[in-house]
């Protein structure tokens, strides 16, 4: 007689070893729910970036006067929704010294170049866009 099947007479265990399979099977159950859970995560929060976007790229800016500042960008946004952007200027510290929201209707364009002018409490050095989103 073996030492496998002396130990397995003694302790009370099966003398033929379990399939792989069988030994792992609650690994392989758990790893299943968890990639099934991330999966729905990631298609429900749109966590991959697949869904409707909202995005600007600057192009430059133009000092009108000491008190107004024109924003030049470039507005990429899915066609068919609402957008808003933000605009700032900001002055020689940094501070912002202008700011306005625009909101822009539906088009079926997918890329628009836009340019807003705003007001500024104090001469700006800078004119940008902070952010587009969806409405």
């Amino acid at each position: 007689m073996s030492t496998e099947n002396i130990l397995a007479d003694r302790y009370g265990r099966p003398a033929t070893p379990r399939g792989p399979i069988r030994r792992n099977l609650g690994v392989i159950i758990t790893s299943a729910v968890i990639i099934i859970a991330l999966t729905l995560w990631a298609i429900s929060t749109d966590a991959l970036g697949f869904g409707p976007q909202a995005e600007a790229r600057d192009l430059g800016y133009k000092n009108l006067t000491d008190t107004s500042v024109t924003v030049e960008f470039e507005l990429t946004a899915t066609p068919g929704h609402e957008v808003a952007c933000a605009i700032q200027a900001k002055n020689t510290a940094f501070a912002i010294v202008g700011w306005k929201v625009f909101v822009y209707p539906p088009s079926s364009q997918r890329i628009r170049d836009i340019s807003e002018t705003i007001t500024t409490s104090q001469p700006a050095t800078t004119g940008l866009v902070y952010r587009c989103w969806l409405t």
